[in-house]
Formats: C-alpha cells, structure tokens, sequence
C-alpha cells in the first residue's frame, strides 16, 4: 500500500476521533491547499508536449479542450456559480 494512502487514512482517523484540536485546522486546511497545488503543478511539468504534439492533432485538440473545461468548471465552483 501506497505510503501516502496509511497517512491519508491515519491522520483521517486522528480527526474523526477528535485528536487533531480545532485550533490548529484553519493551518492544516491552508496546508493542504498549498500541498496540492503544488502536486498539480508537478503534474503539469511532467508533461512533454513534444509527446502530445507527435500524437497529432485530434489528440492535441482533445487534450487543450478537456483542459479548457477543466479550466471553466474550476473557476465556476471558485466563484460560486456552482455548488462544489
């Protein structure tokens, strides 16, 4: 098992059973978002568009159009014109 998944599940056990105190949640939520922005990130640079751009362009299009929705949903839910 994935070391990432035993903390994830850990530390999900530490807040149900109330070990983790309130005062210290607005910090690991802040955390956590920075955390994850910087695994997209890091998912972004491992792509090489030389390998999408040989995958030619139906692909290419499938590719920029997922991202551009990706994109629209994202915002739409930041700014609350959607429920999360």
């Amino acid at each position: 098992m994935p070391p990432f998944i035993v903390g994830f599940l850990a530390l999900a056990a530490c807040r149900s059973l109330g070990l983790i105190p309130d005062a210290v949640l607005p910090l690991l939520v802040r955390t956590a978002t920075l955390l994850t922005i910087v695994a997209m990130a890091a998912l972004g640079l491992g792509v090489d568009l030389r390998t999408v751009a040989a995958a030619g362009p139906r692909v290419t299009a499938t590719v920029t159009t997922s991202l551009l929705l990706l994109g629209i949903a994202a915002l739409a839910v930041a700014y609350g014109l959607v429920p999360a």
